[in-house]
């Protein structure tokens, strides 16, 4: 009796695991086994131009960790506080504060401002109470909106938890598109009077723009009410090509060449289905001796075909080269931030797109750290040859935008700072959130634990 206990024991206890282990692994979100990089909406699908991993292969012993690695500097630390970070980042808080002053001039942040109601897919609702963040709603139905959102989270998370001093409560939403605000068509009503003329009018459509408070990735000039925030690549591209912030960081110190020992060429390579100005790109280097440019096309979700292949440079090699041209995408791109960390000249046409970083920017001067041109290129070939034939001044533009970027401003404590900068700004012009709602006569904290929710 006892024997047949057992093994019926035993046997409910298989069946048990069975059923669990059936469950992870079909209830799970589908974006954690595969993510497609040509997804409309992810920045610059094309832009970070990474190829699949190659097998190992038999090879000498890596080197030691750099010199650079061997110690941790003040700007790899998430808890500076705020007299550090203003110290520190001077230059990086302008955006917030515009956005704060446009607040300002225009009636503190309400309710209804943070709604999301406006917005069909790719928004979080979220909030700050006693230093906890908890989500209130979420809008993530398409495949690359959850690894973006979770990503964004997980820095608003890591800015909190790493703060020395305390974080106001706040009410704010924000939105994962690389376009956070869009341009709308508006229907007219028809003409009361009686036409003219027997045939229809036919009428240009009228085209706004949307106008909502939100958090996002950039803005245009003309969106006001945007607030911007750090990009999700802070955490980790939600693909396994690319990797976390900071591995690639590493990746980069740990693979620093001397300039002179750099590819003298301008490197990019990218889809062009993003925007037009990169079929310009294309036209305007072919057949120049210092461009390295390239188009790359993938094959379904995640490779790229055989007649590419070969082009493909993962992310990290794009610092072998000199200079290195960034380019806009669906609207900002993803990969300047990459690029600026590696102690090249990078080359940017002049942006449509702003950026928490772009105060900073320095195109000319004792403290220029890149090379801006026209958004034609009509001006590309004649800045590249002054640069080829001034390696001297090419090396110091280099040098100031290693130290200013990759030293400084794009660093883990940058990044903890601006978001402790925005949290503390929000605040200052909107409104304190009531924490609790009723539930069944009983008070209940609103929306989910962001501990539950990732």
């Amino acid at each position: 009796m006892l024997r047949s206990r057992g093994f019926a024991r035993f046997g409910a206890t298989c069946v048990c695991l069975f059923f669990v282990a059936f469950f992870v692994e079909h209830s799970r979100p589908g974006y954690f086994r595969a993510v497609s990089p040509l997804a409309p909406g992810l920045p610059s699908e094309g832009d970070l131009i990474v190829a699949p991993s190659p097998s190992p292969s038999p090879s000498p012993p890596a080197p030691p960790p750099s010199e650079a690695l061997r110690t941790i500097s003040r700007f790899e630390n998430y808890g500076l506080d705020s007299s550090e970070c203003d110290a520190e980042f001077k230059n990086l808080f302008k955006e917030i504060e515009r956005a704060a002053a446009h607040r300002r001039s225009i009636g503190n942040v309400t309710q209804a401002d943070v709604a999301i109601e406006w917005i069909p897919d790719g928004a979080i609702r979220a909030m700050i109470y006693r230093q906890k963040l908890f989500i209130l709603e979420a809008k993530l139905y398409s495949a690359f909106h959850p690894p973006r959102a979770h990503a964004l989270l997980q820095q608003i998370d890591r800015a909190i938890t790493a703060s020395p001093e305390p974080i106001p409560d706040i009410e704010f939403s924000f939105v994962v598109e690389d376009r956070p605000l869009e341009d709308k068509i508006v229907d007219e009503k028809p003409s009361k009077g009686r036409l003219k003329r027997a045939e229809p009018v036919k009428k240009k459509p009228k085209i706004v723009r949307e106008n909502h408070t939100t958090w996002g990735l950039t803005r245009l000039p003309v969106d006001k009410e945007v607030w911007i925030m750090p990009d999700f690549g802070y955490f980790s591209w939600p693909i396994d090509l690319v990797g976390a912030y900071e591995q690639i960081r590493m990746e980069i110190i740990q693979n620093q060449q001397r300039w002179e020992d750099k590819v003298p060429k301008l490197l990019w390579r990218g889809v062009l289905w993003t925007n037009k100005i990169r079929e310009k790109l294309i036209e305007v280097t072919r057949d120049k001796q210092w461009a390295d440019v390239e188009e790359i096309m993938w094959e379904g979700a995640a490779q790229i075909p055989a007649k590419f292949a070969g082009l493909a440079i993962p992310t990290v090699d794009h610092c072998a080269y000199q200079y290195l041209m960034h380019t806009e995408g669906r609207s900002y791109s993803g990969r300047g931030k990459y690029l600026l960390n590696c102690g090249s000249v990078v080359v940017m046409h002049k942006s449509e797109w702003i950026e928490p970083y772009h105060d900073v920017l320095v195109t000319s001067g004792p403290e220029q750290n890149i090379v801006q041109v026209d958004r034609n290129f009509t001006d590309l070939d004649t800045k590249m040859r002054q640069l080829l034939e001034n390696p001297e001044r090419a090396q110091f533009i280099a040098k100031n935008g290693q130290e200013t970027f990759r030293d400084r401003y794009l660093t883990p404590a940058a990044q903890a700072c601006y978001w402790r900068k925005l949290f503390q700004a929000w605040a200052e012009v909107s409104f304190r959130p009531d924490p609790f709602g009723v539930v069944n006569g009983k008070s209940r904290l609103r929306g989910v634990p962001f501990e539950s929710f990732v």
